[in-house]
């Protein structure tokens, strides 16, 4: 599995089994969205603890629900711990799913709990309802926005992997701890319905979103900039690094990509304008199947399960 990776896994052998697209990370049948998602509980800083781990697992499941443009309802989680673990420590990390639940307006119904070697895991699984019934399709010269910007996260994992960054900027911490994806978006997505074809959130990296979303629409993106949060961009110039490390390791940035209708792009920017949530025009789609910022094809990178950041 290392060698050919979990994207590629996915792309080539899962797909021949599911009844989905394999470039979506969310399963649509009739109005009902469906999405599971989780990691290993070794996945964690020293920073962090089970109630941050509890939390963390609910917000990764529920922010490609609600990117993608549904209302979340309710919420499974499946456990799996040390039997040497203390029984408060579990407890903690159903309080931060709870918790988690409870911001989002879903409901936690529960789930299961397993006895696991080692540190164990967790898996979220998810159902919403559709905010859309029906997309427009989309075409080449439609816009691509993206929410917020990225590197804060990234700032996180530079010191996992290089272990010099030095003092850790405290919302790079935050944002690691206790990821938030705007309530305001689920409201915002009800009246995006004919502005917006697709939408996805920013997980694995932002490259390997905008890979997707090029596979799901079959056409390629030009990309004019890279919204990037400016302690990161501050710390890659210091080390002289170039934004494609820093695309390389990004990653858990919970921002959404739209995909936006060019006729529609006044009424888009209004409604997010209204909603409360800042958005960056990052670039267009094109006929062309390649990823490209400015003059330059960019190879796509990012995080994968198997294979790690590659």
């Amino acid at each position: 599995m290392k060698d050919i990776g979990e994207h590629e896994f996915i792309s080539k052998i899962v797909s021949k089994y599911i009844s989905s697209n394999p470039y979506s990370d969310v399963y649509v049948q009739d109005n009902i969205a469906l999405k599971i998602d989780g990691f290993p509980l070794k996945y964690s800083f020293p920073f962090m603890d089970s109630y941050d781990l509890g939390w963390k697992a609910v917000v990764a499941t529920l922010s490609d629900l609600i990117s993608f443009g549904s209302i979340p309802v309710t919420v499974l989680v499946s456990i799996g711990v040390n039997p040497e673990i203390e029984i408060s420590e579990v407890e903690n990390m159903l309080k931060g799913i709870n918790d988690a639940c409870a911001y989002y307006n879903a409901k936690f119904g529960g789930g299961d709990t397993n006895s696991a070697n080692g540190s164990g895991w967790i898996d979220v699984s998810a159902y919403g309802v559709l905010s859309c019934k029906e997309r427009p399709v989309p075409v080449p010269g439609d816009l691509v926005y993206m929410t917020g910007e990225i590197g804060l996260t990234t700032m996180v994992f530079m010191e996992l992997l290089y272990k010099n960054v030095g003092v850790l900027p405290k919302e790079s911490v935050d944002r690691i701890r206790h990821p938030v994806i705007p309530r305001s978006l689920i409201k915002a997505n009800e009246e995006l319905c004919e502005t917006v074809s697709v939408s996805s959130d920013v997980s694995d990296g932002l490259l390997i979103t905008l890979h997707k979303l090029t596979k799901l629409t079959n056409l390629g993106m030009e990309l004019w900039k890279i919204p990037l949060a400016t302690v990161a961009e501050e710390f890659m110039s210091s080390k002289g690094l170039p934004l494609e490390e820093l695309l390389r390791v990004s990653g858990e940035e919970y921002e959404t990509v739209f995909l936006v209708k060019k006729e529609s792009e006044p009424l888009f920017t209004h409604i997010m304008k209204k909603w409360g949530i800042r958005v960056t025009k990052i670039g267009k789609l094109v006929e062309s199947p390649l990823i490209r910022l400015g003059n330059k094809e960019i190879e796509v990178h990012g995080w994968d399960n198997f294979k790690g950041w590659f």
